[in-house]
């Protein structure tokens, strides 16, 4: 194999860095379950994971609050995801975390 073949198959193959990061949830409202990021997908992406899932966490404690739009539970299914929508693993334990799952199970 020559050396520009063997790059071309790294390239193909290496794990890329994310270009950004998106808190994702779900917010339940009287009809259907609405999906939402923050920031909005034609916003500029947090560039950092830890900063996602800070915001995500913060994000949480609103939907344990009395909040009429978000709280008392409305705000559900909360992670964060990459510039291409893949779930990120949570930093401090590298596991996949979810704020306030709910399913209609």
């Amino acid at each position: 194999m020559k050396i520009a073949e063997a790059l071309k198959a790294i390239d193909r193959g290496w794990a890329q860095k994310p270009k950004g990061f998106r808190v994702h949830f779900e917010v339940k409202t009287d009809r259907k379950v609405i999906t939402d990021y923050m920031p909005e997908p034609d916003q500029a992406p947090l560039d950092s994971d830890v900063v996602a899932w800070r915001t995500a966490w913060k994000l949480f404690q609103v939907s344990k609050s009395e909040d009429s739009e978000y709280g008392q539970g409305k705000m559900v299914n909360i992670y964060v995801v990459d510039d291409q929508g893949n779930r990120v693993k949570y930093y401090a334990t590298g596991g996949y975390q979810v704020y306030n799952p709910w399913s209609e199970e």
